[in-house]
Formats: C-alpha cells, sequence, structure tokens
C-alpha cells in the first residue's frame, strides 16, 4: 500500500470523523479515507477544522481530527490551536511539510507553529516508521491533554509502506488514588467545617464522579455547585445551587459566602469560579486534581489531593461513614428550600425596549421554548452574562464554551465540531453579531450537512464589552459600533432559515420552525447601550 492509504487507514481506525479542507497536502489520503467508507466533515476555513476537533474531544472525550494542507492553511489554525491547547483538548491536526523544492512559497517551519502555540509537534521519519510515528502522535494528544500537530510530508504520499498488521489505538492513563496522608488530611478539613460546599470541576465529569460526589454532599447536608465547565451536572438535586463564582446566582451566592469550606473536584479554582480568590479568602479549600501543578495557581489550598475525583470521593465517603460523621443537615434543607424557590426572573428586572429585547429575558425564554435536549455551544462576549446562566443543558457533556483563549470567532467552527459529535440532535449556537462576521462561513457548512442546528445571534450592533469600557472611559462609545448588512439575510443567503427577533413575543416563532430540516438562524436585536453586567 502507499502511504496515504496507510494515513486513511489509520484515520478510519480511531473512530472519530475528520474535519478539515482539501489541499495538495492531504487531499489523497482525505479522498482515500472516504472511499473506504469514513466520515469526513468539510470547513469552509482551516482554523474552524481545530475548534471543530477541539469542540468534538469536549462533548466526546474522544481525541478529535483534523486535517489541513500546508502552509498558509496551518497558520490560519493558530487561534484555535491556542484555544484548544488552553482548554486541555486532545486533537491530532494532520498537515504535510511542502514538496521538496527549497523555493516552495508555501514552506513554513511546522514545528515553530506548533511551539508558538503551545501544542506538540511530531512527523513520519520514513515510509517504514510511518505507522509508529502516527500512533505516537496519537498517544501524545491522548497522555499530554493536548493537540499534537503531525506532519505527513507531501513528499511521501505515493510511497510504499509495509501492510500494517494491526493498528495500535492510545490508551489513557489509569486513575489515581488518593495518598493516604493526604485524604486524612482532607477528611480533617471537612470533619471540622460546619457548612461545607461540593464543587465540581470538568476534571470530576470526566472522572464520571456524579454519583459519587452527590452521596458525599447528602452525607454533609452540603450544597452541590459546579464551575461553568461542569455546568448541569447536578441538574435536579435539591440542594443543587448551579455555577460558583462571578455567575452565581443569589441563592448560590448565599450559599458560598456562608461557607466555611470548599471541598473541590477537578476543577482549576480560577479566577472567575473564586472570584480573583475573594470567595475562598476566608475559607478552609479542600482541592482534588490529578495534576498537582493546579494546586495553589489561583487560590489558597490547605488540603491538596492529587487523586482521580470519583476514586478521592468514595474514599472520603468511606471514612466519614467509619467516623460515623454528618454534616449541617439543617443549614442544606436551608439551602433546597431557597433552591426550590428560585426563578432566574428573580436575578434581573426586564430592560427590554420598544424594539429591543434584554438579552436575560431573551435566553430565559429561550431555554423555556427549546427542546430539553439539546447540545449548547458559546461563542464569547458580552452575551454571556446571559447565555452561559440561563441556557441549561442536560449534561456538562451537551456544553462547549470556546473562551479559554478569549478570542471571539470560533463558535461557528465548534458548532460543527458537536453536528460531528451529535448529527441527530439539536445544536443551539450562540454568538455575538461581532463573533458571526468572523466566522459567517460556517453556517454555509453546517447548511451542506443538513444539521439540526438553531443559531442565536445576539446582535447590539457593536462590540459590545467595547462599548462600555469606551464609556468608562469617558470615550464616545459610538466607535465601537458595526455598520454591518443585514445578519438574517446573510444568514438567509448562506441557506438558513431565519427569524428576527426584536420582542419577546418574536420568540414564538422560533418554535415553530425547529420542525422543519435545516439550520435556523435567529437574528436577537438588542441595545448596545444596556449594560447587563452593571
Amino acid at each position: 500500500m502507499e502511504l496515504h492509504e496507510l494515513v486513511a487507514d489509520f484515520l478510519g481506525a480511531q473512530g472519530s470523523p475528520v474535519f478539515g479542507l482539501m489541499g495538495d497536502a492531504n487531499m489523497l489520503y482525505l479522498a482515500t479515507y472516504q472511499d473506504k467508507g469514513h466520515r469526513y466533515l468539510p470547513v469552509s476555513f482551516e482554523g474552524s477544522s481545530v475548534g471543530a476537533a477541539d469542540a468534538y474531544f469536549r462533548l466526546t472525550g474522544r481525541a478529535g481530527l483534523a486535517s489541513v494542507t500546508h502552509g498558509p492553511a496551518l497558520t490560519n489554525t493558530m487561534t484555535s490551536l491556542v484555544e484548544a491547547v488552553r482548554a486541555r483538548s486532545s486533537l491530532v491536526l494532520l498537515t504535510g511539510e511542502v514538496p521538496l523544492e527549497s523555493t516552495h512559497f508555501q514552506r513554513v517551519d511546522i514545528a515553530a507553529v506548533a511551539a508558538a502555540a503551545g501544542a506538540g509537534f511530531e512527523t513520519i521519519y520514513r515510509p517504514a516508521t510511518a505507522l509508529r510515528d502516527m500512533t505516537r502522535a496519537m498517544q501524545r494528544a491522548v497522555a499530554e491533554r493536548r493537540p499534537v500537530i503531525l506532519d505527513v510530508p507531501f513528499a511521501m504520499l505515493r510511497v510504499t509502506v509495509p501492510d500494517p498488521a494491526r493498528i495500535p489505538l492510545a490508551v489513557k492513563a489509569t486513575p489515581a488514588r488518593p495518598d493516604d496522608d493526604q485524604l486524612e488530611a482532607a477528611v480533617g478539613a471537612i470533619v471540622a467545617a460546619r457548612r461545607p460546599v461540593v464543587l465540581a470541576g470538568r476534571g470530576a465529569v470526566d472522572a464520571g464522579a456524579r454519583d459519587a460526589l452527590i452521596a458525599l454532599a447528602d452525607r454533609l447536608g452540603a450544597p452541590l455547585a459546579t464551575t461553568l465547565q461542569a455546568k448541569g451536572y447536578f441538574r435536579g438535586h435539591l440542594r443543587n445551587v448551579g455555577i460558583h463564582g462571578t455567575l452565581s446566582h443569589s441563592v448560590a451566592s448565599g450559599a458560598i459566602g456562608e461557607a466555611d469550606c470548599i471541598i473541590a473536584f477537578g476543577a482549576s479554582l480560577n479566577v472567575y469560579t473564586t472570584d480573583g480568590g475573594a470567595l475562598t479568602k476566608d475559607t478552609t479549600v479542600v482541592h482534588v486534581d490529578e495534576d498537582p501543578g493546579r494546586f495553589g495557581r489561583f487560590t489558597h489550598v490547605d488540603a491538596p489531593v492529587v487523586a482521580d475525583a470519583r476514586l478521592a470521593a468514595e474514599a472520603m465517603l468511606a471514612l466519614l461513614v467509619e467516623a460515623d460523621h454528618t454534616g449541617g443537615q439543617q443549614w442544606g434543607e436551608q439551602i433546597a428550600a431557597q433552591v426550590a424557590a428560585w426563578k432566574p426572573e428573580d436575578e434581573f428586572q426586564d430592560r427590554s425596549g420598544t424594539d429591543t429585547i434584554d438579552p436575560r429575558t431573551a435566553i430565559v425564554r429561550l431555554n423555556r421554548l427549546l427542546p430539553e435536549d439539546r447540545v449548547v455551544v458559546n461563542d464569547i462576549g458580552r452575551f454571556v452574562v446571559a447565555a452561559w446562566p440561563y441556557l441549561e443543558v442536560p449534561e456538562p457533556q451537551d456544553f462547549v464554551n470556546m473562551g479559554a483563549f478569549g478570542s471571539i470567532g470560533l463558535g461557528l467552527g465548534a458548532t460543527m465540531g458537536a453536528i460531528g459529535a451529535h448529527p441527530d440532535r439539536l445544536i443551539v449556537t450562540v454568538v455575538g453579531d461581532g463573533g458571526f462576521m468572523m466566522n459567517p462561513t460556517e453556517l454555509a457548512s453546517a447548511v451542506r450537512q443538513r444539521a439540526k442546528l438553531l443559531l442565536v445571534i445576539m446582535n447590539d450592533g457593536a462590540y459590545g464589552a467595547e462599548y462600555y469600557k469606551l464609556e468608562d472611559y469617558g470615550v464616545n462609545p459610538d466607535y465601537s459600533l458595526n455598520h454591518y448588512p443585514d445578519l438574517a439575510g446573510v444568514c438567509e443567503a448562506l441557506g438558513a432559515r431565519v427569524a428576527r427577533v426584536q420582542s419577546v413575543d418574536d420568540l414564538e416563532k422560533v418554535a415553530a420552525l425547529l420542525d422543519e430540516e435545516g439550520p435556523i438562524a435567529v437574528d436577537i436585536r438588542l441595545d448596545p447601550a444596556m449594560n447587563t453586567a452593571h
């Protein structure tokens, strides 16, 4: 067989679809890959292939696969690569060294691009080592929890390589059990607490720790909270207070303010989760994580435990049962009563105008109109103060937030990953008008897939955060205004069905469109002068 055939077989064996854009360096193996019946999802911009593979990993836990050609195609992926690195996503991006011609104008140092992004780099050194080289790239992506760029040199694509007896698959590390001394110190801190909170991050989700954390919290009578990345993990539990940190609602804020111990599992405890350390300042912190490098990075830690979240929670519970310790059940009952009485409308005063809608009101209403079974993808922008807390998801694995690098415009690329992961489910993607205009062509990619997509464009006609920051500086905020064309019309031209929303009543149009096939775009008009962060 030739190398391009081996590459196709290797990709097919991984079980994940390939997201990509064809060119000289990858067209042969991508064509062969599809000839063999494997799933390929083409994108319109190379960066979106990485964004899609990134989102696919976040939604499924399986390493994502992306492929672009050489030179400018690779450099076009840089922002999405950094996002995936910061999000600790396992994916392999295949590209290729240019033909062996010293004057080739698309030559770029692939290893240097990888290093600049913080990604790993591997190459196929010789045809005889191709399978081993590709396997090493995939194993590193899984083990290191980061993207790895794999160079498949153009000059080798038609070279004969050995037929493989089998294609080895990457293996994951065995979950780490807690050290006895660390465990005893953590349980000692928990026993001394009167009002503990159990906090789950994405590491807890990846470990499958939900039942163990609920059992621990029930034993202690503790509220259950999550980071943004573990959003929805304790949905339905009577003491679920939701997101812990700067996005907390009033009941959660009250509980967190009263807490004297935070028992965090698989959470980085970053500046948003801890409000820059303000929420942990006078609180005992028990921190469980498999990566000891996370301890003390953003806040103090009184009792660190290097371990898998589920195994640590189970071990803690066993020691508490052995010691016959139960916590403050009365406090827990008070929190449960407050949770039962809470409604999102209690958190804000609606500030909709005559032809604009309060973004919080819009998201709360959409949340009730849409089917509960959904996958939610968020770009970032000022609108997230509405989208993050008020748009619910069934499970954390149904939520992707493209905000690890702080770049707008990545939401639609991630949407392609969600389509690849869940082709039969409703994908709800929320973007701002600025983020949409940075990458509108991926809506056409979703149309090509006939995706079950609801694209929600939060359209304030401005770069929203910049609008109020200019105001704070005493500068004319109109400099942040945009003069885009009719965004609903743009979406319609790209093949989507559209709804224009300027009032709460207009949102009723959305539910009626869901029964038809293909993407829907909803243009929700907002007032740029309304700052929901204040």
